[in-house]
């Protein structure tokens, strides 16, 4: 069984940026995992901090059940605070995560997505990219071999973002774009909170939007099904898809610039999984 796992600096990222994916993952028989980097302690609007966690970590178990999402690892960083933690603090927690759970691929945020406001996102992105490296290392966190651990290298590195600089893999998702918006909808709490950002930017300009003030007072349901709906057809549309069809987009890195050499002069490992074939990476014949 391949493993795969995501690491979400938030409760809702995972939902948010490759919800539909994974719950394709899912589907195939991979082993889902879900890393969760903060305590979302902030993510509301008129909540106490203890009912905010509360309510966010409830809601997360909730949505990750829509996505097939079979084991969640919980970090517990202060939310909104992740600047002011030592960055080594983070990775060491990333690279003891990938060296227990082994997984082939790896979701996170890309630390070079543009315009990248949250320094949550940003923090994470960085400590994920430099995990990738460091979880091989066996001078790196020594003392995680002694609870039976070893180096251990990611195979796929899947980066999404809000304005990738890089779009190579469009993931169809057709299938399961159903279970990604299932899965947001059920992050009730942080997504009041996202529309009531909205309501005040516009307070301050002086305007209102009824569809924002219905689904933040009543229901988002359809606000939601609509906009990751036409978002996942704008998606594929950009890809060159047939009409109808709906895609999440990736940076997909697996060897990099070493992708030809590898492809043509590699052997099979006896007894070892066959690797999982990638239209876009796949180019080079023997």
């Amino acid at each position: 069984m391949r493993t795969a796992m995501v690491i979400s600096p938030h409760a809702d990222d995972a939902a948010a940026f490759c919800g539909a994916t994974l719950a394709k993952f899912s589907s195939q028989g991979w082993r889902i995992i879900m890393v969760r980097v903060t305590d979302d302690r902030k993510d509301s609007v008129g909540l106490t901090i203890e009912e905010t966690i509360k309510r966010n970590t409830e809601e997360m178990h909730k949505g990750a059940k829509h996505l097939g999402v079979s084991e969640i690892v919980e970090l517990g960083f202060e939310t909104d605070c992740l600047a002011d933690v030592p960055f080594t603090k983070i990775r060491e927690r990333i690279v003891y995560n990938i060296r227990k759970f082994k997984p082939y691929a790896v979701f996170s945020f890309d630390p070079f997505d543009r315009y990248e406001n949250n320094l949550d996102h940003i923090r994470v992105a960085q400590a994920v990219d430099e995990a990738y490296w460091v979880s091989t290392f066996d001078l790196h966190y020594p003392e995680h071999f002694k609870q039976g651990l070893s180096p251990f290298s990611v195979c796929e590195r899947w980066y999404f973002g809000r304005n990738l600089i890089e779009q190579n893999h469009f993931e169809d998702v057709t299938e399961f774009i159903q279970k990604k918006i299932d899965a947001l909808l059920c992050h009730q709490t942080a997504m009041k909170n996202l529309l009531n950002q909205y309501r005040l930017q516009l307070q301050t300009w002086g305007r209102t939007v009824p569809l924002i003030e219905h689904s933040f007072h009543k229901d988002m349901t359809f606000l939601l099904t609509v906009y990751l709906t036409e978002q996942a057809k704008a998606v594929a549309k950009s890809a060159r898809m047939p009409e109808g069809k709906m895609a999440e987009a990736f940076r997909l890195v697996r060897f990099g610039d070493l992708e030809e050499l590898f492809q043509l002069s590699s052997e099979p490992i006896p007894g070892a999984e066959p690797p999982v074939k990638r239209e876009n990476l796949d180019v080079y014949k023997k």
